[in-house]
């Protein structure tokens, strides 16, 4: 089935290829003064310099350079970010300024061109291959709370994918494997027309898995295209699937003499218990089918209005573990995003006024199966959603050197449940006001210092409110996350030389949401107090020799309650990356990288009584490129973990005398997909 996805994608790819006459011209390569804007952080375009965030932005060229084959593994050295492998295997999360990482997907907003491809509920999956990386034009990643931007989980930060544009001739074929039976097929072609120019591209990744029971595959196909209707108005559209199917090595981890003596098995039991551990057996998926429309009208030189309509379905299906059974989440999602932004010059001052309106319309079916043969007499739920959020952002520019913005949104969200086999007939309303200010100066053309304050907040999920795992129980009490933070920052850019970035932060969030298993539901928490900086650092000291750091640290704290003075388990406090390229003649690059984290605890493990050990990762990467008489030949060769160390991204205390009295608790260690020593070849012809 997925393989004939995949036929059909690179089928269509070639119709289209043979329809249209070749264009042999190679891309210019990206400007540098490219990176010197970015569309995250205001949601305009902006200079780099007077935004008063750190920006992290990975390009096309980086993206190429890195060998990656996912979105997950540019992101991996980004500072700040931190990465963990979902429960089930299935996934994986990204978490930041330290939220744990099972609650990453709820405060780190996904954007794919400005639309959300986060999920719309606590237990769905964030599709890491719903673009084609060889479409990504850009990453840009923005460290710190945007809820005045862009509403509800955007406490922590935003990752925006941006994609290319259509209007030059370029046809980009990649192919890889490895360790694992890792392999990856990647094809895109790119196309200008009269009236604008289109895309296609697909692809499909694939491989054993490190651990027993392990084995995944991924694909994606997609088709943009841009019509321009005149000088001042365009039109964008795109319309993919992505797909995922993983098998489960089991729901309860490895405990800690079984991942020191072989990490790679699969116990297929619950520890301590002796009882089979239905999630060993089983597999998971998650598909995504998505589509979407922007209108774009450059009224005048100062006047810019945009129409974003977005239509996004995802399906999600993995082992309820706690309940013993199978769950389905298969939300649908309509989003309408107007914006209207205006710039003036009253007095050669620089005035940018920006605002619109966000609108998300969810409806959710939830199944939830105690018979994992049959899967038969499920609880079904009826969720919907509809979110509206008016906001305003100004930016206002006194001096050349000083640029100053300030933002409000009001938000509000609607929310509905029912039960077709449980009594449940749920409604709740919340609302939100977010404010923020902020400061840049610029004193020197390579500085940049700034300071910000913003008030942020989270609605709870659909999946919060109503528990499947007892009946369909209700969290009538459950209340929406809020919070502040306050942040300065400074940045140094030496072109070709040095760049530095680095950023102070403090929050207090209170009603964080986290899961209590007493009850095997959401509940809120006490107050929790975060601060942390995020630094990174880029060398150039010669032509042929280029140098990374980045550096994270973060400490997450219970302020108030039973645990007041506790780390937040899950959170990784220190985490560094670095590495070494070297130029040599020919088109060759190599050098070692290096990634660093610190301990942790085990989620669920609120007195700190089980912390998790610190890992190196050590890995090599060599790069040669050969200009062709057609285009041009890239050949990459990845090794990760050099050394073969063992470590976990994830763990779980669970105490199983909730479930079953008189066992004793354990933590069960998740092993990464990734963990061990793996060779990856890729090739890479683009034309």
């Amino acid at each position: 089935m997925n393989m004939k996805k995949l036929v059909l994608v690179l089928l269509i790819g070639g119709v289209l290829q043979a329809a249209v006459a070749q264009d042999t011209a190679s891309p210019e390569a990206e400007s540098e003064d490219s990176l010197d804007f970015v569309v995250t952080a205001g949601r305009t375009r902006e200079e780099t310099a007077k935004v008063s965030a750190q920006v992290t932005v990975i390009s096309a060229e980086d993206i190429a350079e890195s060998g990656a084959t996912s979105v997950v593994e540019l992101l991996a050295k980004v500072p700040g970010i931190r990465l963990a492998r979902e429960e089930t295997g299935a996934g994986i999360n990204i978490s930041m300024r330290g939220y744990s990482s099972d609650a990453g997907r709820a405060n780190v907003l996904v954007l794919v061109d400005g639309m959300r491809i986060s999920p719309s509920n606590s237990r769905g999956l964030t599709n890491w291959d719903a673009v084609n990386l060889s479409e990504i034009d850009r990453i840009e990643v923005l460290d710190g709370g945007a809820s005045v931007q862009y509403g509800d989980n955007a406490k922590a930060g935003v990752i925006n994918i941006i994609t290319k544009q259509s209007r030059e001739a370029a046809t980009d074929i990649t192919v890889s494997g490895g360790s694992f039976f890792q392999n990856e097929q990647r094809f895109s072609h790119s196309r200008p027309t009269d009236w604008g120019g289109f895309t296609i591209s697909g692809g499909h990744r694939g491989t054993q898995g490190y651990q027993k029971h392990t084995a995944a595959d991924t694909g994606n196909g997609e088709l943009r295209g841009i019509w321009d209707i005149n000088d001042t108005m365009s039109l964008n559209g795109n319309i993919g699937f992505a797909f995922t199917n993983a098998e489960y090595p089991g729901s309860y981890g490895l405990t800690k003499e079984q991942f020191d003596d072989d990490p790679t098995q699969n116990s297929g039991v619950i520890p301590g218990s002796g009882m089979p551990d239905a999630g060993s057996n089983d597999n998971g998926s998650n598909m995504d089918l998505n589509a979407g429309l922007a209108f774009s009208w450059a009224v005048s030189e100062a006047l810019m209005f945009d129409m974003p309509l977005s239509y996004n379905w995802n399906q999600t299906r993995y082992i309820a573990y706690l309940s013993g059974g199978i769950m389905e989440l298969a939300p649908h999602t309509l989003g309408a995003r107007p914006k209207l932004s205006v710039e003036l010059r009253p007095a050669d001052m620089g005035l940018r006024l920006t605002g619109g309106v966000d609108m998300f319309f969810s409806i959710d079916k939830i199944k939830v199966s105690t018979d994992f043969v049959k899967e038969s007499n499920p609880m079904v739920f009826d969720m919907s959603q509809f979110t509206v959020g008016p906001y305003a952002l100004v930016n206002f520019e006194p001096f050349p050197f000083l640029s100053v913005n300030a933002g409000a949104r009001y938000d509000a969200d609607f929310l509905h449940a029912k039960g077709d086999t449980a009594a449940v007939d749920y409604s709740e309303n919340f609302d939100a006001f977010v404010y923020e200010a902020g400061l840049t100066l610029n004193p020197l053309d390579f500085l940049k210092v700034y300071a910000k304050y913003g008030s942020q907040f989270r609605y709870p999920y659909l999946d919060d409110l109503v528990n499947p795992y007892q009946g369909g129980t209700l969290n009538t009490g459950l209340e929406p996350e809020t919070g502040w933070t306050a942040e300065g920052g400074v940045g140094l850019n030496f072109k070709g030389i040095a760049k530095l970035d680095a950023n102070f932060y403090y929050s207090k969030v209170e009603n964080e949401i986290f899961y209590d298993p007493a009850t095997w539901s959401r509940i809120n928490m006490d107050p929790i107090d975060r601060m942390g900086t995020n630094i990174g650092l880029s060398l150039t000291p010669v032509k042929y020799v280029e140098l990374e750091a980045d550096y994270g640290f973060v400490n997450a704290v219970f302020a108030e309650g039973n645990y007041k003075g506790k780390t937040v388990p899950l959170m990784t406090q220190h985490t560094l990356s670095a590495s070494l390229i070297l130029h040599a003649p020919f088109g060759l690059s190599l050098g070692p990288n290096v990634l660093y984290k610190s301990e942790f605890y085990p989620g669920l493990d609120y007195t700190n009584d089980h912390a998790v050990d610190s890992s190196v990762i050590w890995g090599l990467r060599a790069r040669y490129v050969r200009d062709t008489s057609n285009g041009e030949l890239a050949l990459v060769v990845t090794v990760h973990n050099l050394a073969d160390t063992k470590y976990a991204s994830m763990a779980y205390l669970y105490d199983m005398s909730v479930m079953m009295p008189g066992l004793p608790p354990f933590v069960g260690y998740y092993v990464d997909n990734n963990m061990g020593r793996s060779v990856n070849v890729s090739i890479q012809y683009r034309f």
